[in-house]
């Protein structure tokens, strides 16, 4: 696999950079970035407003897939997230990137660039960065869990832990203090919903936002039950950012009728904005025992990724060693190439 050394290509499957803040924050990545001997290259789709047509999808497929393809780009990290991405997936041909041998790289971005993490990884069995958008590094402070992504995005292995903090209240919004950085208030509590206190597993990751990938679920695209017979052990990381409670037990009961969840050795689960509630948050960990207990699993809820900061990197297809202790985590991956 290729990694970060001269060049990062930034593009929008999804949503281009519309905020004020994101639009700093963008600046100054870039400008961090130069400082560091790494050019940054924008792909048309970043400043362009949202039209939301397929002419836009067409456009945002084919500059992400030829960024994908290109030799002469390090790695590909999304804009921004949003809720449309689902809509690009029939303009790109997932075999012709499946197919290119030599000098795969990253696609690294989050929430709805979901459907690119998981697709590239099921569909064309490549490594994907499960991790912030690009305006995240444009932050003035970075937490271990920035510098970590970093860390990776170059092909260092390290081990990646569970922060004793997390973030309830972001400043990413708040005029003057747009770069500021994560806003890491709250003590971390992190647990098993099937009381272990201690385990390690090795597996291979696969998830995302629960949120995107119902949008998979059954359609030409899931290929799980094929990914399974090449994956025997997989852990489960998956975040919910806004379903509600119904919505997120239909999910899952669907990706379990589908066979998603045949070869689980263990679920990671992250926090959404809606897990902040802590009755919903009370409501969601009761669906998600009654629903995964069955699988006779590790279930840790509130762990490092998601909509509620910070974030370790979670590469979909990689494998890793995961090691948990008294609420307490640590990641290290096995081989990222």
């Amino acid at each position: 696999m290729r990694f970060l050394k001269d060049n990062i290509f930034v593009t929008a499957p999804s949503d281009s950079i519309c905020s004020d803040g994101d639009k700093l924050r963008l600046e100054n990545a870039i400008k961090k970035f130069n400082g560091m001997g790494i050019e940054v290259k924008l792909g048309q789709t970043v400043r362009m407003k949202n039209l939301y047509n397929n002419k836009e999808y067409k456009l945002k497929a084919l500059e992400v897939e030829k960024a994908l393809l290109d030799d002469d780009i390090d790695v590909v990290i999304a804009a921004n997230g949003g809720e449309t991405e689902i809509n690009i997936i029939e303009y790109i041909d997932f075999e012709k990137i499946k197919n290119k041998k030599e000098g795969k790289k990253i696609f690294q971005g989050f929430s709805d660039n979901s459907v690119l993490t998981f697709l590239l990884a099921t569909l064309s069995d490549w490594k994907t960065y499960y991790a912030p958008c690009f305006p995240t590094f444009g932050y003035d402070n970075w937490d271990k869990t920035i510098s970590d992504n970093l860390e990776l995005l170059k092909g260092n292995i390290i081990e990646q832990s569970s922060q004793d903090l997390f973030e309830t209240y972001s400043l990413k919004k708040v005029k003057g203090k747009e770069l500021y950085g994560y806003n890491l208030d709250t003590p971390n509590k992190i647990s098993d919903l099937t009381n272990s206190n201690h385990f390690i597993i090795k597996g291979t990751l696969l998830g995302g936002c629960i949120d995107v990938l119902k949008h998979i679920i059954n359609t030409k695209y899931d290929k799980l039950k094929e990914y399974n017979e090449k994956h025997r052990d997989i852990i489960w990381f998956i975040e919910n950012c806004a379903l509600n409670i119904e919505e997120l037990k239909n999910t899952l009961k669907s990706m379990e009728k589908n066979e998603w969840f045949r070869n689980v050795k263990c679920f990671m689960i992250g926090r959404g904005k809606i897990t902040l509630n802590q009755q919903f948050l009370n409501e969601q960990n009761k669906i998600l025992l009654d629903i995964l207990s069955k699988y006779n699993v590790p279930i840790i809820t509130s762990c490092d990724f998601g909509h509620v900061r910070p974030f370790n990197t979670l590469i979909t297809g990689g494998d890793i060693i995961l090691k948990y202790k008294n609420g307490k985590y640590t990641i290290k991956y096995e081989n990222i190439k």
